[in-house]
C-alpha cells in the first residue's frame, strides 16, 4: 500500500504540471464514458417505460385473435382467416376448464363521441362483458362497471377511460351524465383509473359498453378477441395449450390443418423489447468502442511523450534506488488517473443532462422554433427518464475507465521502467 501511495503522488504532481495537456488528452475517454452513461441511462428509462406500458396486457393473459400480433404468416393470409364471432366465444368459454376468466372484446374507432359542445376527434369504443373489470383490475376510479344484467340486456351505459373523461368532462362530473356515441345516447356509470403510459395511451382513450349494445350499434361483422386469464404466470403455458386445443375444436379444424387464429401474449412485446435493446446497445457499443479507441491512443501517445520528456528524471530516480516496479506503477497510475479524469468529466456532463433534461429539451425546441424547424408549443415527454444516473452505470464507467487507463499506459510504463539508468542520465 505504501508503494502504491508513493507511486500515485508523483503521478498527480506530473499531471498538475501539464493541466491543459492532461485535460485535452482525456477528450476521447470523456466521449466514451459519456456514451456509456448516456446509453445506460436511456436504456434503463426505456426498460422501465416498456415494463409499465406492456404491464397492461398482463403476464398471465392470452389474447385469441384472428391475427398473430407478431406477424409470422403473410398478412394477407391472416386477413382471409374466418372471423371469431360471439357464438364461437360462447362455445370456447363453455369448453375451457383451466382459465380463471374468459372475456370477449371487440373494438371500433369512432370520431363522433361528444358531450354537449365537446367532441373527441378519435376514441376507441370497446364492447365487452361484465367480467372485464374483474379480469383486469377489479376497480373503477369513479362509479362502477356495468352489471351482468346490463350486459345481457345491451343497456345504453358506458364506462370511460381517463383521457375520455378528462376531455369530455373537464370538471370531473361525468357520473350520471349523458354522452353520445355515433349519435346514440349513453349514460356514464363509471370512470376507469389511469392505465396508459407514454408508449401506450390508447387504453385511456377508450369507452367501454356492453358487447350486445356494441353489436346493436355497429353490427357483428368484425372479428372479436377472446381474452383468457390463466390465473397466474406459472399456469400460462398449460392454459395456452388447452386454449389451442379448444379453439381448434370450436373452429372444427382437422388434425393436419394449420391454426387459423392467433394466440398472443405479453411475451411477444418482450421479444420486441429485446430486439430494440439489442439495436440500441449495438449502436451505443460501437460508438463507445470507437471513442475509447481514440481516447486510449491519445493517452498512450501522451504517456510516450511524458516518458521521453522525463527520461533524465527516471535515470536520477533509478540512481538513488527506485526499482523498476515503482517506476512502472508511477506511469501506470498516471495513465489511470488521466482516464479517471475523463470519466469524471463524462459523468458530470451526463448527470447535468439527466438533472436538467426538461429544461434542455425546452431550450432546444425554443431554438428550433426560432428557425422554423419546430412549433413553439411542441412538447416532448421524458418522464420515463430518471433525473439521476443509476449507480450501477457509474460503477461500470469507473471500471471501464480504469481498464482503458491500464491498457493505454502499460506499454509506456514498461518502457520507462526498463530504461537503463546510465543512458537515462545522459539524456538532455
Amino acid at each position: 500500500m505504501t508503494r502504491i501511495v508513493e507511486s500515485i503522488r508523483p503521478a498527480f504532481v506530473a499531471l498538475a504540471a501539464n493541466k491543459m495537456r492532461a485535460v485535452l488528452t482525456t477528450l476521447g475517454v470523456v466521449i466514451g464514458i459519456f456514451f456509456v452513461l448516456l446509453m445506460g441511462w436511456v436504456l434503463n428509462g426505456l426498460d422501465s417505460a416498456f415494463t409499465q406500458s406492456f404491464a397492461f396486457f398482463g403476464d398471465d393473459i392470452l389474447y385469441i385473435d384472428k391475427f398473430n400480433w407478431s406477424g409470422g404468416e403473410d398478412w394477407y393470409a391472416q386477413r382471409n382467416r374466418p372471423k371469431i364471432d360471439f357464438r364461437q366465444y360462447g362455445m370456447f368459454k363453455e369448453r375451457m376448464r383451466g382459465a380463471e376468466f374468459v372475456v370477449p372484446t371487440i373494438d371500433r374507432f369512432s370520431t363522433n363521441v361528444r358531450h354537449e359542445n365537446l367532441q373527441l376527434q378519435g376514441s376507441m369504443i370497446f364492447g365487452t362483458t361484465a367480467e372485464y373489470i374483474d379480469m383486469y383490475s377489479g376497480i373503477t376510479a369513479e362509479g362502477r362497471f356495468f352489471t351482468e344484467t346490463e350486459a345481457e340486456l345491451g343497456a345504453n351505459v358506458v364506462v370511460l377511460g381517463q383521457k375520455v373523461n378528462e376531455n369530455l368532462f373537464p370538471q370531473g362530473d361525468a357520473l350520471g351524465k349523458t354522452l353520445k356515441i355515433d349519435g346514440q345516447p349513453f349514460t356514464v356509470i363509471g370512470v376507469l383509473p389511469k392505465r396508459g403510459t407514454m408508449l401506450i395511451d390508447f387504453v385511456d382513450n377508450m369507452s367501454l359498453i356492453p358487447i350486445k349494445r356494441f353489436f346493436g350499434l355497429y353490427g357483428s361483422r368484425s372479428s372479436l378477441t377472446i381474452n383468457v386469464k390463466a390465473g397466474g404466470k406459472e399456469r400460462l403455458d398449460d392454459v395456452k395449450y388447452e386454449a389451442i386445443g379448444v379453439m381448434r375444436s370450436v373452429r372444427s379444424l382437422k388434425p393436419g390443418d394449420d391454426d387459423n387464429f392467433g394466440i398472443n401474449s405479453q411475451e411477444m412485446f418482450s421479444q420486441f423489447i429485446d430486439i430494440t435493446r439489442g439495436v440500441v446497445w449495438g449502436i451505443g457499443l460501437f460508438m463507445t468502442g470507437l471513442a475509447f479507441l481514440v481516447g486510449s491512443i491519445g493517452i498512450m501517445n501522451i504517456m510516450f511523450v511524458s516518458v521521453a520528456e522525463r527520461t533524465r528524471e527516471i535515470g536520477v530516480r533509478k540512481a538513488v534506488g527506485a526499482t523498476q516496479s515503482r517506476i512502472l506503477l508511477q506511469f501506470l497510475f498516471e495513465s489511470i488517473i488521466l482516464s479517471l479524469i475523463g470519466a469524471a468529466i463524462g459523468l458530470i456532463l451526463t448527470s447535468t443532462i439527466a438533472a436538467f433534461k426538461d429544461q434542455i429539451v425546452s431550450g432546444v425546441i425554443a431554438l428550433l422554433s426560432l428557425v422554423g424547424l419546430a412549433e413553439g408549443d411542441t412538447t416532448v415527454n421524458l418522464s420515463f427518464l430518471s433525473s439521476t444516473i443509476p449507480l450501477t452505470q457509474v460503477v461500470v464507467a469507473v471500471v471501464v475507465a480504469v481498464i482503458v487507463g491500464i491498457l493505454a499506459g502499460i506499454i509506456p510504463a514498461f518502457r520507462a521502467a526498463r530504461l537503463n539508468p546510465v543512458e537515462a542520465l545522459r539524456a538532455e
